[in-house]
C-alpha cells in the first residue's frame, strides 16, 4: 500500500518541459561509472550498458526520457545521471538517482528500420540524498520552461 501511495504521490508533481541540452545517462545496475571508464569503444560494450536520453519532461517524482533503443532492453533496473550541455561544457547536477520505469512505449513512425527504435520511458525517481534533491531542484529551476 505504501508503493502504490507514493506512486500516486509523484504524479501530484507539476510536468515540466525542459531547455535545449538538458540529457539523461541512464546506466544498467551493473554498468557503475567506475567499471565503464576501462571498457573499449571499439567492442560496443559501454554502448550496450549506458545510455544518453533526451530528458521530454521533468518534476519532483521523475522524468521523461526518449532514447533509440539498440539493445533490445527497456526494462531493465538503472540509475541515471542528469546533465545539461551548453557551449560544449557538461555540467553534471545529479549523480547515480535509482529510478523505476513505469511506463516505456515506441515513438510510432521515426524511422524504416526494424532494429532501430525510438523509445519513450517514465521513469519514478527512487529514494535520493539531501543534497541529490537539492540539484534537482536547482536543475527543474535553472533548466526548465
Amino acid at each position: 500500500m505504501t508503493n502504490k501511495k507514493e506512486f500516486i504521490e509523484t504524479k501530484n508533481h507539476e510536468r515540466f518541459k525542459v531547455k535545449s541540452g538538458a540529457i539523461a545517462m541512464i546506466r544498467t545496475l551493473s554498468a557503475k561509472q567506475d567499471n565503464t571508464k576501462d571498457m573499449s569503444l571499439d567492442g560496443n560494450s559501454i554502448d550496450t550498458m549506458v545510455q544518453y536520453c533526451q530528458i521530454i519532461s521533468i518534476n519532483k517524482g521523475g522524468l521523461v526520457l526518449r532514447y533509440i533503443n539498440k539493445n533490445g532492453r527497456s526494462s531493465e533496473a538503472v540509475e541515471l545521471d542528469l546533465l545539461f550541455i551548453q557551449d560544449s561544457i557538461c555540467f553534471t547536477y545529479l549523480k547515480n538517482v535509482p529510478v523505476k520505469t513505469v511506463w516505456v512505449s515506441q515513438v510510432a513512425g521515426n524511422t524504416s528500420s526494424s532494429d532501430i527504435k525510438t523509445i519513450q520511458r517514465d521513469v519514478q525517481f527512487g529514494e535520493m540524498t539531501l543534497h541529490q534533491e537539492s540539484q534537482l531542484d536547482r536543475f527543474i529551476e535553472k533548466y526548465t520552461i
